[in-house]
């Protein structure tokens, strides 16, 4: 129904000579006021072509499903997005059992709905891919910690009953950071079915290659974006170098902006040079926070607010897809290879370009690949799921972490705008093997003196 009324609204601003639907706060020559994004913080939406294609496309009445730890449902550059949550910690597979709140105890998913749709043009925080969708908030994982840092963990029926619910709640795209071909393997093919599923309800799965790619059994050209993860140069991600096994049998592999850990908490702050993601974040005991985190996570959400920009221009799902694939900027060896997929992600190409042919790309295959047509939709409870499902599990900073000591602040022109970003580290964890590789830096806001 959701998904229904948003497309009735497309085409009507279509028939009625709409070219586009721009916000006041992006209309212009103005850039947004954001202001890690006017500090040039955010390379990856400069990487990727985001702002240029702001006064066409923004992902209005779009959809995108964060399936991870949840959000932080009050931050600033989010609470205005979110139109559904829920939580399917315990629901085992059954998306009929998913209820409750998805405010995130982690930060994890608070960092990756950030990237694809924060809040954008209100003078807080950051930009996102696609300002104008909606986020719906679906909690599978819960904060763990121990004495080695705190993880998202969850089961794998709980992340089947999350796909499954956020398709049947009228998701148009559906964020999967959730450690690659790690989730994968722990999931097998349950987890195949309910990517199947999702297709098939109309949404779009975009899924973390990871760091450690293990196909299950049966999973290989199911209908889902993978992704994987390139540097601020358009280089590999060093996390990255063992994606090549999934990326070579993926249906639909790309690669987008994923970042590489920061060194030096200045990277991460006014007038530093990020080498990973800056995005929303969640601490506990904290307000507004933002991170650099670094992995194929940080990249997913990239490719998922690009693909809900596509399809608030009137793009069908496949063909949404089609056109990111095939205006993908080539890197590495010539055409589809095992490091990049079929190229780094380019939104302002794929925006600006004339639509692409509906086909898809297999193991070096090229063939007329059309819609779903299911009508008939699989059990919502997945066969085989218990409550013993192995544990998925997402490194991540840890705010528990001792702190680094911080700078003085970074010094502020007069001229600037009115609230300016100044640096302070709150934890810090290099994770090898995992989808997120990542150090994390706090930013907080003062008012000039």
């Amino acid at each position: 129904m959701l998904r229904s009324a948003r497309r009735l609204a497309v085409l009507l601003g279509a028939l009625l000579g709409l070219a586009s639907v721009v916000p006041s706060a992006l209309a212009g020559p103005t850039a947004p006021d954001d202001p890690v994004f006017q500090q040039g913080l955010q390379w990856g939406l400069e990487r990727i072509g985001a702002p240029q294609v702001w006064a066409t496309g923004t992902g209005d009445g779009v959809t995108i499903a964060v399936i991870d730890s949840g959000v932080d449902l009050a931050h600033e550059d989010l609470a205005d997005k979110v139109v559904a949550q829920t939580s399917c910690v315990g629901a085992d597979g059954d998306a009929a059992r998913c209820q409750g709140s998805a405010q995130d105890d982690n930060g994890h998913g608070s960092h990756v709905a950030g990237i694809a749709l924060a809040s954008t043009g209100n003078g807080r925080g950051i930009a996102g891919v696609a300002p104008d969708a909606d986020l719906m908030a679906v909690r599978v994982l819960t904060n763990q910690c121990d004495a080695g840092g705190c993880t998202a963990s969850g089961t794998a029926a709980d992340v089947v009953a999350g796909i499954r619910w956020a398709a049947d709640h009228g998701a148009d795209v559906i964020n999967l950071s959730l450690g690659g071909g790690a989730i994968q393997g722990a999931v097998g093919c349950g987890f195949c079915d309910a990517v199947e599923y999702a297709w098939s309800k109309g949404a779009i799965p975009v899924i973390a290659a990871g760091n450690d790619s293990v196909l299950p059994s049966g999973f290989g050209d199911e209908p889902a974006v993978i992704v994987t993860a390139t540097t601020r140069d358009d280089q590999r991600a060093s996390y990255s170098n063992a994606s090549s096994g999934l990326l070579r049998n993926a249906r639909w592999p790309i690669a987008a902006p994923g970042g590489e850990p920061e060194s030096a908490p200045s990277d991460c702050a006014t007038g530093g040079t990020p080498q990973g993601v800056l995005s929303a974040y969640w601490v506990a005991n904290g307000q507004d926070e933002y991170a650099c985190l670094a992995g194929t996570s940080m990249a997913a959400p990239h490719v998922a607010g690009s693909l809900a920009v596509l399809l608030s221009l009137g793009r069908s799902p496949q063909g949404a897809v089609d056109q990111l694939l095939g205006t993908a900027q080539d890197l590495g060896a010539p055409g589809r290879d095992d490091v990049f997929g079929v190229g780094r992600l380019d939104l302002a190409r794929a925006v600006g370009a004339p639509p692409v042919a509906s086909t898809t790309t297999t193991t070096g295959l090229t063939t007329t690949t059309a819609p779903p047509t299911t009508t008939t939709a699989p059990p919502a409870t997945v066969p085989g799921e218990t409550t013993t499902a192995p544990t998925v599990q997402i490194p991540v900073p840890s705010e528990s972490a001792a702190p680094f000591t911080s700078g003085p602040a970074a010094s502020v022109p007069a001229d600037d705008p009115p609230t300016w970003l100044v640096w302070l580290a709150v934890g810090a964890l290099l994770a090898s093997g995992t989808a997120t590789s990542a150090t994390a830096w706090h930013l907080t806001t003062r008012d000039p003196q």
